[in-house]
């Protein structure tokens, strides 16, 4: 296992199990034979193991105990799947706390495969994921004497039907579709996915182009307490 991803496995279970300060106070060991001295004395100091350091002039709170607190909602850049390396030492080194996430909102370009998907569910980082939000931007029509808005979807239907058909949406319980001008073909791909039976929110009726029964038959394969 290469250094990355031993980083990796020691904050997967911290944040697996965040009431436990065994995994935090293992991980400074392992901080501290590899040189971080300083971040191995705040996460002991913030578990009531020592003083505190002396450089350390600001903290998080010591209710996440040597780290900051999870995001409520995390925003990624859909670029930054593109170099996995990258983003995976990026989380390890500034944003740890990315490992407690439970909801993404991807943005910033248009899915069309199951790529993006297959990085994000692959990533030790994103393992309590939940919750997944995909919604277009309603940008206003500078040119227009109203005030009339355009869509930018972020996903179109055939990355709606690559989304149903990838077993990790197993895991996925909120599933925001919103503002991307999708067509019958994404609601059937999503009416016949087998991966969404823990589905318990689905939001997709808003900004989207759904015709005829179709809409009908997302509420009888979810139920209309789900569909929105």
């Amino acid at each position: 296992m290469d250094l990355l991803s031993q980083h990796e496995a020691f904050l997967r279970a911290i944040f697996d199990a965040p009431d436990d300060d065994t995994p935090r106070l293992v991980y400074a060991d392992f901080l501290q034979e590899h040189g971080e001295e300083e971040r191995a004395t705040l996460i002991r100091w913030q578990c009531g193991r020592g003083a505190k350091p002396a450089t350390v002039t600001s903290a998080p709170p010591k209710s996440w105990r040597g780290f900051p607190p999870p995001p409520a909602e995390l925003d990624l850049r859909l670029e930054r799947l593109l170099d996995t390396n990258t983003l995976r030492g990026d989380i390890v080194r500034l944003s740890p706390e990315f490992f407690a996430a439970t909801t993404v909102r991807l943005f910033g370009g248009r899915i069309a495969s199951a790529e993006p998907f297959d990085v994000l569910f692959g990533l030790a980082a994103f393992a309590l994921v939940t919750e997944l939000e995909l919604i277009g931007e309603e940008v206003p029509d500078l040119d227009s004497d109203f005030t009339t808005f355009s869509l930018v979807p972020v996903i179109t239907p055939a990355g709606v039907a690559a989304l149903a058909q990838h077993r990790s949406l197993r895991r996925i319980t909120t599933l925001d579709l919103r503002n991307n001008d999708l067509d019958n073909d994404a609601a059937r791909a999503l009416v016949k996915s087998p991966y969404l039976d823990n589905l318990k929110r689905l939001r997709l009726l808003e900004g989207n182009r759904l015709r005829g029964r179709v809409w009908q038959q997302v509420i009888e394969r979810f139920g209309e307490d789900v569909v929105g």
